[in-house]
């Protein structure tokens, strides 16, 4: 069994200052948008902690029905449709610049 840990996504206010409904999809929630929605914080941002197992995660967020990609990720992995998704190392040992478990 795989030990689950607590990451959080944010999304900066200030790429879409409009925005509705912000989520974040993977195949760790098979690409849907309503598993994970962020929630608005008083700053304008978006965020929300999910629990993930350990290694490389590829997502990125859904914004009012687009796709966009993380200002903050720890990388880009290309995709079938001839655009990027964001990538984010999860667990301790993971190759990342910055702390981004909670």
């Amino acid at each position: 069994m795989s030990l689950l840990v607590p990451v959080t996504f944010r999304f900066s206010g200030d790429l879409v200052p409009g925005a509705r409904q912000v989520s974040v999809v993977g195949a760790f929630n098979g690409w849907d948008s309503v598993a994970h929605r962020l929630t608005r914080t008083a700053n304008g941002d978006w965020t929300t902690t999910i629990y993930l197992t350990p290694g490389r995660t590829v997502y990125g967020f859904w914004v009012d029905g687009s796709m966009w990609l993380d200002p903050e990720d720890d990388g880009r992995v290309p995709n079938a449709w001839g655009s990027e998704y964001s990538v984010r190392f999860v667990g301790s040992g993971a190759p990342s610049s910055r702390a981004r478990t909670a």
